[in-house]
């Protein structure tokens, strides 16, 4: 008799088993509410689809768990999720307007910031460099509040003296890391001239990344981004009515057609979410249900 009822208990504790297998970090992943803010490598100059850095680094972020949403005031990338605030050109003080202006209206969770390569263009020293992207940062911090900021170095360029020029700018930025440290403030600085970063090899002109420059961005992008998950800085988004899930899939239309089909896409990505959780739910419930007559079988036999 005992032995059947143990068979019976043993079958009904099953589910509960692999509920705790399965019960990894990657359903506990935080959400992300991602501006890329920046200028032309940002936006994806040189790279032969527009997508910069940010279609390899969100396939790496949604494959660890997390649910991602790229958000910016354009769209570049022959992907869905290809929001993106950044203009080519654009020099710290307009890229400072700019995100003064997205910030409050998308409220990110988390910031990538990459500015002042333009301000090199000219191949002079850029004294203030590191004292308006510290404005900037703050000013970052004060529109989304909670925000977790992740800024890079300015990438190696093939031009002798605008090479000097952000050179000088990344020791200016260190400085400000070191600044940002001491406040406990919640910014990671990336170095995308460290060993796993571009290098003028993998330029596609004197200044824009390649390709294959772009994937290694990519994962410099992601490990700044690990350190701050480490830190615990990164918290859920704001609820404002912005959708956790950007959507997935290649965007067949035009960059500057694209906010249709990236709509229609994150409709469809939002119906296979609820999709996805109401099947979740079901079988969480079934195991549930299993996990408790199993417990109350085995609480009964301890008095038999």
């Amino acid at each position: 008799m005992f032995t059947w009822w143990s068979i019976l208990i043993a079958a009904l504790a099953l589910p509960c088993s692999a509920a705790a297998a399965n019960n990894t970090n990657t359903t506990d992943a935080v959400a992300l509410r991602i501006m890329p803010v920046g200028a032309s490598v940002t936006f994806g100059v040189g790279s032969t689809t527009g997508d910069s850095y940010r279609k390899d680094l969100r396939g790496t972020l949604t494959q660890a768990g997390h649910a991602v949403n790229m958000v910016g005031s354009h769209k570049n990338g022959r992907f869905a999720d290809n929001d993106v605030e950044a203009t080519s050109g654009f020099v710290i003080a307009q890229i400072t307007r700019a995100a003064e202006a997205s910030a409050p209206k998308f409220l990110p969770n988390l910031v990538l910031l990459e500015a002042g390569t333009n301000d090199c263009n000219s191949g002079k020293t850029v004294s203030t460099a590191g004292a308006n992207v510290s404005a900037l940062v703050g000013r970052l911090f004060a529109l989304s509040p909670g925000a977790t900021v992740v800024m890079a170095t300015l990438l190696a360029n093939k031009v002798a003296a605008q090479d000097a020029c952000r050179v000088d700018v990344n020791r200016q930025y260190s400085a400000v890391a070191a600044a940002m440290a001491q406040q406990q403030a919640r910014f990671v600085l990336v170095d995308m001239r460290g060993p796993d970063a571009p290098t003028t090899a993998d330029l596609n002109d004197t200044r824009h990344p390649n390709d294959a420059g772009y994937v290694k961005m990519a994962a410099v992008w992601s490990q700044g981004i690990q350190q701050a998950l480490a830190k615990g800085f990164l918290s859920p988004p704001a609820d404002n009515g912005i959708p956790l899930d950007g959507g997935d899939g290649t965007a067949t239309t035009p960059a500057a057609a694209v906010v249709s089909g990236a709509a229609k896409t994150t409709g469809q990505a939002a119906h296979a979410s609820v999709a996805t959780a109401l099947s979740r739910s079901g079988l969480a419930a079934f195991s549930g249900f299993a996990c408790s007559v199993a417990a109350f079988f085995a609480g009964a036999l301890a008095f038999m």
